[in-house]
């Protein structure tokens, strides 16, 4: 087993990354990439030395290859994500829609399919980093960071990161947070995949910013993720309403509602 690797850095306050790959050469790439971002690298080559090195160093980003030996990447994702809300990144030669989607039900932020590419993985990564400090393409009003976000039966806290649901802890990933914290914050707007999408990318939807396919996928399975920790019925909705054709948007809090459909065109 190869031991976990440092790659330090001379700012002690850097963030810190660990890529959990178990090819040498294509760890090494991705944490030289990650050094030139700024981050302190650690990396693990097997899930669990990965899942340790996860559980000892918190880190503020995990890169995972899905293909490692012994435990494969989503399951190493599952286990982390029992004690991590770090920012996920999933990286896999599968461009496949089922393993897309494994990977985001598995807890992960983001998933690159195919080689990697420097420019994509650092705007990938720049997206979710720029996420932390705030959410800037909502529109919605900004509200006390310190105080609870309550709708119906569900709390929000958006400084500690903590949702309840009558009063029951759900753990959600940063990006299934971010999703719920935007449609608490609009009340009854409504939002496509796309413009969520951007919010999670971190872009202000400026011509010339691309969502594709995969992007609007990838918020379909947040918000099938969220639901299920949440227990909230897409039927029969007391957090999030679908509007179908247009997008989602927060259910009303006063009593549960059918899932809404757009008016229909006249003539």
């Amino acid at each position: 087993m190869r031991p976990i690797a440092t790659h330090p850095l001379s700012d002690p306050f850097a963030r810190t990354a660990l890529v959990i790959d178990s090819r040498a050469d294509r760890a090494k790439a991705v944490a030289d990439r990650l050094s030139q971002q700024g981050f302190r690298v650690r990396s693990a080559a097997t899930a669990f030395s990965g899942i340790d090195a996860a559980a000892q160093h918190r880190p503020d980003l995990v890169i995972v290859q899905t293909d490692l030996a012994g435990l494969d990447g989503f399951e190493a994702v599952r286990r982390i994500r029992d004690f991590s809300d770090a920012f996920v990144i999933m990286l896999s030669d599968d461009d496949s829609e089922s393993a897309t989607v494994e990977g985001f039900r598995a807890g992960a932020d983001d998933y690159l399919a195919g080689p990697v590419r420097p420019h994509a993985l650092r705007a990938r990564i720049d997206a979710l980093l720029r996420r932390s400090r705030s959410l800037t393409s909502t529109g919605a009003p900004r509200q006390d960071e310190g105080a609870w976000l309550t709708h119906g039966p569900l709390r929000m806290h958006p400084h500690s990161r903590r949702v309840e649901m009558r009063g029951r802890a759900c753990e959600l990933t940063r990006s299934e947070f971010d999703i719920l914290h935007m449609l608490v914050r609009a009340k009854e707007q409504v939002f496509s995949k796309s413009s969520l999408a951007l919010m999670l990318r971190e872009t202000n939807g400026l011509p010339g910013q691309h969502i594709t396919e995969h992007d609007r996928h990838a918020v379909e399975v947040h918000i099938m993720n969220i639901r299920r920790k949440l227990g909230d019925d897409a039927r029969s909705p007391e957090c999030i309403a679908t509007v179908r054709g247009l997008g989602y948007r927060l259910a009303p809090a006063t009593a549960r509602v059918r899932t809404i459909e757009p008016l229909s065109a006249v003539g």
